[in-house]
């Protein structure tokens, strides 16, 4: 007998609820759950009806059963036009949206903001070039009627001149009502650039052998966002160029905040011209003269049990000083764990630099510590080290010290800011390992200022997701920022001829993602409606 046809049906959207998969083998078979009942053991169960196969990236084959409960005939069935990739960019889509941004991005930009917008979350979801963008787009459901070719992208770099950018800043600075603490620091960027007249050699943070740019950003330490970005040439040391960052404050409209910033910023021109425009907390080197004077006239104090701050390993105590002509405090600090740490690297240091300086090598670092002459055959340098240098130094480890013109906190409450300021280190890891910024392949000041800026707006939003994200991430180690993109981007959008679907009804997992951003699967259905109106470009 002739073995009867069996019909193969175009693979359709998993139904969304009172379904059961069962795998057998290497395969997943979908059951439809029907009524329930309680079986001849008093056991409740139910009506299970095989519907058909799940694919492997989660469609179901179905089978006649499933048009039987799904359908009245197989010829209703729905006809997939495209699936597209639609949970991550909906995320940042509607959190920009959420926090401001796509409107101050409107306001200023006009149609090339939503431009900028999703050249940045593309950004932020692959860390890949700019003209890998229009596959990128073809294969997600932007909602967007808008091609970004190649060309198109290198006219929306060179749109994003100074002007517009400072216009952006002012709005968002307003945007987000800065009176906080405001972080301030610099990373530096390698690049190949041979025609960009700021890419310069100078003190490279990634101890790269190749020119560079200065990153100067503002970031706030209580929205925890970045605010605003310069970029100066690569060979101008950090405490040179504080008062030229400055000087965009009033352009900014940036008042009433106070500036945190580590030591490498300190010197006595920068904290008077900072004193007499803002509040500060700076860090102070130790080498300093008046870091050593406090240290010896109040080191022993803080050591006592009285002046521990909490839990932090660390004791403090405030120093009113009046040798300059505004007010300010010294706060000193003492830690049993940093003086550790601190002696440990201190010896390896020394080995290392006195090994070196055997071999007749020049170490700028070890001068002071090593008394360095050639012995009278000429043959050998004698290397002995200077002990007294040594224990002074010895003497100086496990303090440190900041000075502040906030005079009302604590050493705990500074302490508390100072630390804060770490947050901003964290985002320049991002915006040059995720972001596609860790070298600059642009050619031109006008490209890299366009891409520069694309790559900051991109930071914006994925700084934002990190802090709703931190406590799910640290419940969660060793899950990364990355891997919860990754399982968003499973959240697929079905194109069929009547409308856009959900692929798939969302894992506990996504759901649990999404509710960090109160977010739910109803309202990715809205978007979904709403974009359903919307063809994508590559349809046109």
């Amino acid at each position: 007998m002739k073995a009867k046809h069996k019909t193969e049906y175009q693979p359709v959207p998993l139904p969304a609820t009172n379904i059961a998969i069962r795998k057998v083998g290497n395969h997943r078979y979908a059951y439809s759950i029907g009524k329930g009942f309680r079986n001849a053991k008093g056991q409740p169960s139910s009506e299970q009806t095989g519907i058909g196969k799940l694919t492997h990236d989660g469609m179901l084959i179905p089978n006649d059963n499933y048009f039987a409960i799904y359908a009245s005939h197989p010829s209703e069935r729905i006809e997939i036009d495209s699936i597209l990739n639609f949970g991550d960019f909906y995320l940042l889509d509607s959190l920009a949206k959420d926090i401001g941004l796509a409107q101050v991005l409107d306001n200023v930009f006009g149609n090339t903001g939503d431009e900028i917008l999703i050249l940045a979350i593309y950004m932020s979801l692959t860390g890949q070039a700019l003209y890998r963008c229009d596959g990128w787009c073809r294969e997600t459901l932007t909602g967007r009627e808008k091609a970004m070719t190649s060309q198109k992208c290198s006219r929306i770099l060179s749109g994003l001149v100074e002007r517009k950018r400072m216009d952006f800043f002012r709005a968002w600075v307003h945007a987000r009502q800065q009176q906080e603490y405001l972080a301030y620091d610099v990373t530096s960027i390698s690049s190949y650039s041979k025609g960009n007249d700021v890419v310069e050699y100078g003190y490279n943070r990634d101890g790269e052998e190749l020119p560079q740019i200065n990153l100067g950003m503002y970031y706030g330490e209580e929205s925890r966002l970045p605010i605003f970005y310069c970029t100066y040439k690569g060979s101008i040391v950090d405490k040179s160029h504080l008062p030229y960052m400055m000087k965009y404050n009033e352009r900014l409209g940036i008042k009433d905040v106070c500036f945190v910033m580590d030591r490498g910023f300190y010197s006595e021109d920068n904290i008077r011209n900072l004193a007499f425009a803002h509040r500060f907390v700076i860090g102070m080197p130790n080498h300093l003269a008046l870091s050593k004077e406090m240290i010896s006239r109040h080191g022993q104090k803080v050591m006592s049990s009285r002046y521990d701050i909490g839990l932090t390993g660390a004791a403090g105590v405030a120093i009113q000083d009046e040798r300059y002509d505004f007010r300010c405090k010294i706060h000193l600090f003492y830690s049993s764990d940093k003086i550790a740490d601190e002696t440990r690297t201190l010896k390896a240091k020394l080995a290392k630099w006195e090994d070196e300086l055997r071999e007749g090598k020049s170490v700028k670092k070890a001068e002071g510590y090593f008394y360095v002459e050639t012995s009278a055959d000429q043959k050998s340098i004698l290397v002995t080290r200077n002990h007294t240098a040594i224990d002074e130094k010895i003497r100086n480890l496990g303090y440190f010290l900041m000075m502040t013109t906030d005079l009302n906190k604590s050493p705990q409450e500074i302490l508390d800011i100072y630390r804060r300021k770490d947050v901003i280190e964290k985002s320049f890891d991002e915006i040059k390992n995720d972001l596609d910024m860790k070298r600059l392949r642009v050619h031109s000041e006008e490209a890299m200022d366009g891409k520069m800026f694309i790559a900051f707006i991109g930071l914006i939003l994925k700084t934002f997701v990190h802090n709703k994200m931190k406590d799910y991430l640290d419940a969660n180690r060793p899950v990364s920022l990355a891997q919860i993109f990754d399982e968003l981007r499973m959240i697929k959008a079905v194109k069929t001829k009547s409308g856009l679907i959900l692929h798939n009804p969302l894992t506990k997992r996504q759901r649990t993602i999404l509710e960090q951003f109160n977010k739910t699967e109803e309202d990715l259905k809205a978007a979904l409606a709403k974009y359903a109106g919307v063809r994508p470009f590559f349809e046109q």
